[in-house]
């Protein structure tokens, strides 16, 4: 090419021209296609921009050089050609700089979020493990304020459902041979039991209810109801003690007589008595266990009266706040919710450290035509951060208002 040069004229080709010297090596050294992988990975990413932005600047001081012979502050633009160059210059250290803090960065940005994650991990399993001890420790603490108490009406109806299912067993022959008798045929089966013990269900309950209604005409100090009631209650005493206890009576009539001799009579009088007594000692002995609190709470769910009018204690306790079971999880959560401010603020600072130091070195780059175009710099250098690259239309807008002042 410059051969056919010669005296002055090939001289100021070679000035003129002197990134063609240079520019062909360099770019084979920072492409790096003949090294091995990591160092070609190496190469372009540490020296391949900034040669770019080297050899394009070189071009474009020539052309800037060359229109100095025109320009009318000569002065000024040669300054400004040498700031331009000042700013290349940190721009391709600042690049080099921006790759380690945006390893830092990231490496530090990893590792945050995954001590998060390890952390709510960590508190999740034990969460999981203690889960067990905190659901006993809540049911203690709400099992131990007061409150309304299920474990009486259970146990009520449980009481209910064995007595109906020990009255069935005793009643139903008589009551099989009552009704065949009616009828005309045998009767039994499921179609008999079932009802019958439905019905002496209803009878125990029944018999609760009664007791209730005395007790309550009793604190209410209602003379009538209270003799309303204790009548109510003596029929339903002689009622179950008649046809229910008296069997209980009967079975332990041979066993009486093993003790007494074999001419004991025990008569009507002493079997109803003995059974009135049975039928009072098991009555009273559920009714102060189990019956005195149960049945209240039963007979408002029957009645859907309300289980806070029937059980004053219940509306009057203080009960206390559920508790999350998580507590550990929870926490974490609020923690982690705390760290995500943590982990946008380290991710825009993250942001910036990528894309901050290539585009830098770009916009230095891009400078050198705007002072060769318009004498002036289109960016201000160097970035603070990504939300100081401005967008196409604000940098039109920077253009053209400098092309109007000039």
């Amino acid at each position: 090419m410059f051969e056919k040069l010669e005296g002055p004229t090939k001289i100021g080709a070679y000035i003129l021209l002197f990134p063609v010297f240079f520019q062909g090596p360099f770019l084979y050294f920072a492409w790096g296609a003949n090294d091995p992988l990591w160092l070609t990975c190496f190469k372009r990413t540490l020296i391949l921009l900034p040669t770019l932005a080297l050899i394009f600047a070189c071009w474009v001081t020539i052309m800037c050089s060359i229109s100095l012979i025109v320009r009318a502050n000569r002065r000024a633009f040669a300054s400004a050609i040498f700031v331009t160059w000042w700013e290349l210059g940190r721009s391709i250290f600042a690049y080099w700089g921006g790759i380690l803090k945006f390893l830092f960065y990231l490496f530090g940005w990893i590792g945050g979020v995954l001590r998060i994650v390890v952390f709510g991990l960590l508190l999740c399993i034990k969460d999981i493990i203690l889960l067990p001890l905190r659901i006993l420790n809540d049911f203690t603490n709400s099992y131990s304020n007061p409150g309304v108490p299920w474990p009486a009406v259970i146990l009520i109806f449980a009481w209910c459902l064995l007595e109906a299912l020990i009255f069935t067993f005793v009643m139903a022959p008589v009551v099989i041979d009552v009704l065949s008798g009616i009828a005309g045929v045998e009767l039994g089966g499921p179609s008999l039991f079932i009802p019958l013990y439905l019905t002496f269900f209803v009878f125990a309950l029944g018999s609760y209810a009664v007791l209730q209604g005395l007790g309550d005409a009793i604190q209410s100090r209602d003379w009538g109801k209270i003799i309303y009631n204790f009548l109510v209650e003596l029929v339903v005493a002689a009622v179950e003690s008649f046809f229910l206890y008296r069997e209980f009576v009967d079975a332990l009539v041979p066993w009486f007589a093993q003790h007494a001799g074999d001419d004991f009579e025990l008569g009507i009088m002493g079997t109803l008595s003995i059974a009135f007594f049975v039928w009072l000692g098991i009555r009273a002995m559920t009714w102060f266990l189990f019956g005195a609190s149960g049945v209240p709470v039963m007979l408002a769910l029957i009645q859907r009266t309300g289980i806070k009018n029937a059980y004053p204690t219940s509306s009057k306790s203080s009960v206390p706040a559920p508790k999350d079971l998580f507590v550990f999880v929870s926490q974490s959560i609020d923690k982690i919710k705390q760290d995500m401010d943590w982990v946008h603020a380290k991710g825009d600072e993250l942001l910036s450290a990528f894309l901050v130091p290539p585009l830098q070195i770009l916009a230095a780059a891009i400078n050198f035509c705007t002072l060769f175009l318009s004498s002036s710099h289109l960016f201000e250098l160097p970035f603070k951060g990504y939300r100081d690259i401005l967008d196409a239309r604000t940098l039109m807008l920077n253009a053209k208002t400098s092309a109007t002042e000039k």
